[in-house]
């Protein structure tokens, strides 16, 4: 079973979920990020928040596949022939998009007008190589 970003989701999807997980139906996650930004600079639930109500139901949290797993970093490696230094990752979540570079010679760009705030980055342990504050910013680096 893979589990995502799901605006339609019902208390019905999310029971049959959880009485799957409980007879040992194995799930997967997309990504563990637990907010989608939306206009006005607001957030609704994300896929991870999701899998945390399902983990305070069942005690199970799926594995996933989008990042931050490496399995994501790796195909990205095997499906452009590029190598690792030759890669960035440009994206707005320390514990997502920063931390799928962790332990590698990927470039981690983090771009402060998502889910980020610059005060939040000294308290993780996911360091970007590069902050900026939009992704206007980082369009202009690259001209």
């Amino acid at each position: 079973m893979i589990l995502g970003f799901d605006t339609t989701l019902t208390y019905e999807k999310l029971s049959k979920l959880c009485t799957f997980i409980r007879h040992g139906k194995t799930y997967y996650g997309i990504n563990p990020d637990l907010n989608c930004p939306v206009e006005g600079g607001e957030f609704i639930p994300d896929c991870g928040s999701i899998a945390r109500c399902v983990e305070s139901s069942t005690g199970v949290y799926p594995e996933f596949f989008g990042k931050p797993s490496r399995r994501t970093l790796d195909y990205i490696v095997k499906a452009t022939g590029l190598k690792p230094e030759e890669i960035a990752i440009v994206g707005d979540r320390l514990y997502t998009d920063i931390a799928v570079a962790d332990n590698s010679d990927v470039l981690s760009i983090l771009v402060l007008s998502g889910e980020t705030k610059k005060e939040d980055v000294p308290k993780s342990k996911h360091q970007p190589d590069v902050m900026v504050d939009d992704i206007g910013v980082l369009a202009d680096l690259l001209e």
